[in-house]
Parts: C-alpha cells; structure tokens; sequence
C-alpha cells in the first residue's frame, strides 16, 4: 500500500470523503425555505487550494480534502429575481487527470 495521500476508490475509507456524492447539488430559493436544500456537512470541511473567481458572486474553486487529499470543484451560481433570488451550489469529485488540469491554470490577475 502507498504512503500517499490518494487511495485507489476515493471516498471510500476517509471520514470527510464517505460523506459526500462523486456530484452534490443545492438549490435554495428564498422565501421557500421548505424546499431549499444544502451541501452535506462534510463539504464545509475541505480547504479551498485554488479559488479562479475570487471577487465574484459565482464562485469556482478547486477544493482539497484535508485527509485524503482527493481533489473537488465548487461552483455557485444564483438568479436575482424580485420575487426572491435563486441560489444553486454543485460540488464535483475530480480525478487526478482533471485535478491536474485545475492546478495548471493561471491564477487570475489582481
């Protein structure tokens, strides 16, 4: 077995990975409080390595689990509408090929 961080079925042994989905959605509308959902908790607890829009409203970073070092995109993204905005969060579990191609992109300009 390898002394690195990646293991060969991500998710599968780590505490914070076992309790996220390859993809998550959320979806909150304001004033339907009863139909919102949310990310699961174990999504607060990756670290932002990269984030590619950092004075945006709509995010997208490359997040990075703490403990075994596997590799998600975050998006978000909403619709301002008078009767209540719409919010929208998607979180992806990304392979080592994808990852890589995160990690090689230019950082935005200040």
């Amino acid at each position: 077995m390898s002394d690195s961080p990646k293991n060969n079925s991500p998710g599968k042994q780590c505490n914070i990975c076992s309790g996220l989905s390859e993809q998550e959605y959320a979806y909150q509308k304001y004033g339907w409080e009863q139909d919102n959902s949310y990310l699961p908790v174990a999504a607060s607890s990756l670290i932002i390595v990269r984030d590619f829009q950092p004075y945006s409203s709509r995010k997208l970073q490359l997040r990075q689990c703490p403990e075994c070092g596997v590799y998600y995109l975050y998006r978000s993204d909403y619709e301002y509408l008078v009767n209540g905005s719409e919010d929208e969060e998607f979180l992806t579990r990304l392979n080592e090929e994808q990852a890589a191609e995160y990690l090689n992109r230019p950082m935005p300009e200040s």
